[in-house]
């Protein structure tokens, strides 16, 4: 097989970030600058003709120029202080305070932490090791806390194996900080969690115990500014508005909800999320009892 060439390359690395971003704005590699609504493309433009923004989600954009790569245009914002895949202390220390309180609040749970949940071969479904599992009122409870960049396809392959054995499922994303009131960009499985939990995400940070903050990703603007130019012996004019992202949401926090006391199961039919392309599977879910706070 031939290999790739570097545009080749460039181009799945695009469609990749464009995935993780939610938009598929800067795949042909122009982005607009963010004063003037002008045009640039990537292989012309330099660093000193942005700012730029990206034309379909109105979201920051950075110019990346590299000797070994195509040049192009990527989608910037700020992330959610999520885990890293390095911090494994932060995860554990994270799964053993959450299952040690919830030991103490149902001791007849038989809580525990990396329980090995045997394949049943006859059924096709494989082995788990939830993060945490155990009972409340005779419904069994997996929680799993989210603290890298899992996939969405092993994220529908592990919801849809709890499914079948009728295990009630909670995504739990542990930050090192707590999240803020700024907009930021939710990556794509924070997106897909806000899919499956009726648009509310769960974060969680060192010493919330039982608590977690249920988020939910409300609308956010930028400005473009008016301008005015002559082209081809005609006026023109844009901007002047206010343009609602795409991508980049505002946090909307609902009150703290208890794990044990706040929550309760649910069946969820299959169906794909609003300007998602990844299907939600059926799965039976832990979700909170609250109503919409926005």
């Amino acid at each position: 097989m031939a290999s790739k060439t570097p545009e080749e390359r460039a181009a799945e690395a695009r469609l990749r970030e464009a995935e993780d971003a939610g938009c598929y704005g800067l795949v042909r590699g122009i982005a607009r600058n963010l004063e003037t609504d002008e045009e640039w493309e990537a292989e012309t433009a330099y660093k000193l003709d942005g700012p730029f923004y990206c034309p379909t989600c109105f979201s920051d954009v950075v110019l990346r120029k590299c000797s070994e790569k195509v040049d192009h245009f990527a989608h910037k914002a700020r992330l959610s202080p999520v885990l890293g895949a390095l911090e494994t202390s932060l995860h554990r220390a994270c799964k053993e305070e959450i299952c040690a309180l919830l030991k103490e609040r149902h001791p007849d749970g038989k809580w525990e932490v990396e329980r090995a949940i045997p394949e049943r071969k006859a059924e096709k479904i494989p082995m788990l090791r939830p993060d945490i599992s155990g009972r409340i009122n005779d419904q069994r409870i997996a929680i799993e806390v989210q603290a890298s960049a899992l996939t969405i396809p092993r994220i529908v392959h592990r919801t849809t194996a709890y499914a079948k054995r009728k295990i009630a499922l909670l995504w739990i994303v542990p930050l090192r900080e707590p999240l803020g009131n700024l907009p930021f960009r939710p990556r794509l499985y924070e997106r897909y969690f806000h899919s499956i939990y009726f648009g509310r995400t769960y974060y969680w940070c060192a010493g919330q115990g039982l608590s977690v903050t249920p988020v939910h990703y409300g609308p956010a603007s930028r400005h473009i500014e008016y301008r005015e130019w002559r082209e081809d012996g005609e006026d023109k004019s844009s901007g002047g508005y206010d343009a609602q992202y795409k991508t980049i949401r505002t946090p909307m926090y609902g009150l703290g909800l208890d794990l044990s006391e706040d929550f309760g199961w649910a069946d969820r039919s299959a169906f794909t999320p609003d300007n998602e392309r990844k299907e939600v599977p059926a799965c039976r879910i832990w979700r909170d009892t609250h109503p919409e706070w926005w």
